[in-house]
């Protein structure tokens, strides 16, 4: 077993054995964090021009990857206005704990 990222303890964990791997990460402390940004959201200007959307954990990167095909770190993501849309649904529906901000709708 080995972590993802040496210097970040909450990175994922990789387990090998002969056959298969399995990655696993706690995302307690995302789900903690995105929680409190959302309480100051809700204190924060409406009219602000950007805001956070959500934190992502690697383990749910790679999960969106996997089962929608959204690769959410390629350098051209942000540049596929539909994909973004989708990827937004996706954390509202499946991964709503992860929400930065009230944002309710997929923009």
């Amino acid at each position: 077993m080995f972590l993802s990222q040496d210097y970040n303890p909450d990175s994922f964990k990789v387990k090998l054995d002969d056959r298969d791997f399995r990655l696993e990460q706690d995302v307690k402390k995302y789900v903690e964090y995105a929680k409190e940004q959302r309480t100051i959201d809700e204190g924060a200007k409406s009219t602000r021009q950007y805001r956070s959307f959500a934190i992502i954990p690697d383990i749910v990167a790679i999960d969106i990857l996997t089962k929608y095909g959204i690769d959410i770190h390629a350098p051209d993501f942000m540049q596929h206005p539909e994909l973004v849309r989708k990827f937004k649904q996706i954390i509202m529906t499946d991964y709503p704990l992860l929400m930065t901000s009230n944002i309710k709708k997929a923009a």
